[in-house]
């Protein structure tokens, strides 16, 4: 069981500062090699979480963690950052987003573009977006408003990505994925249930650059990956699927083998973007 998964809390009604505040004392990790920096892009301060690289690279990847859009932090998927940066070999950004319901769609968006321009003015030549769950729907969204920027990404990573297409996703209450809680999510981020920038329909409109999808064959989510795959009709798509793991396997302490595969693939997606 993964430490989310662990916590008894509300999903569906708890009040959302303590829910927050019992994320990060579960969640929260501090690996060796990362650094908290503020950077200053486009005229304010965002706060991001840095794993270097062993080796100078051109390459950088901007990462936006998972937790509904209303919690964690890059500190509660700094497991996941790191290990992303071990595999490939390049410097990861981890981007401490603006969370909803206070700061709803697109003002995440907008502090991801802030970051990709601070990496463009950086010097980085080549900028890959990913992202877990709600962070991975962040990541495409983000890949969309810079594609309407003429800002260039070299590609998109989702892992186990929300996309709001699953209505009444039978998960389980205790884990924050039954259908009450994923739909206080989407309203909190969105303002609505309807369509967002994170919907399916928003974020297949158009060419765009290369995506890779890890989709966990026994998550209540599968199906919004599935769906977004099979909308994309303009672009070169990778499936990643782990039929025997759950929602956050890359957070599972028990799922070691398919953790070493998907960073294995990922690194493989990555090396033939170049």
């Amino acid at each position: 069981m993964s430490r989310r998964h662990a916590m008894r809390v509300d999903w569906r009604r708890g009040n959302v500062l303590d829910l927050r505040r019992a994320y990060e004392r579960a969640c929260r990790v501090t690996p060796a090699g990362a650094d908290w920096r503020m950077i200053q892009a486009e005229g304010r301060p965002i706060r991001v979480l840095v794993h270097e690289a062993p080796q100078p690279t051109e390459r950088v990847i901007l990462y936006f963690h998972g937790g509904g859009w209303m919690f964690g932090s890059p500190a509660t998927h700094a497991d996941i950052s790191c290990e992303l940066g071990r595999a490939i070999g390049s410097i990861v950004i981890s981007v401490d987003y603006r969370l909803a319901p206070e700061h709803k769609a697109p003002a995440a968006i907008a502090d991801g573009m802030a970051a990709v321009g601070f990496c463009r003015d950086a010097g980085f030549t080549s900028i890959i977006l990913a992202g877990d769950s709600a962070g991975g729907a962040l990541a495409f969204a983000v890949e969309r408003e810079a594609a309407k920027r003429g800002e260039r990404i070299a590609g998109v990573c989702s892992f186990y990505g929300a996309f709001g297409h699953v209505a009444a996703p039978c998960g389980k209450r205790r884990d924050g994925l039954d259908a009450l809680s994923v739909r206080r999510y989407w309203r909190a981020a969105n303002g609505s249930a309807g369509r967002s920038p994170y919907s399916i329909s928003a974020l297949a409109d158009g060419p765009g650059c290369p995506v890779h999808l890890v989709i966990a064959g026994r998550d209540p989510l599968r199906d919004d990956s599935i769906a977004l795959a099979r909308a994309f009709k303009h672009r070169s798509v990778s499936v990643d699927i782990h039929p025997f793991e759950g929602h956050s396997f890359l957070q599972h302490p028990l799922a070691h083998r398919a953790k070493q595969t998907a960073y294995r693939n990922i690194a493989h997606w990555i090396g033939g973007l170049e």
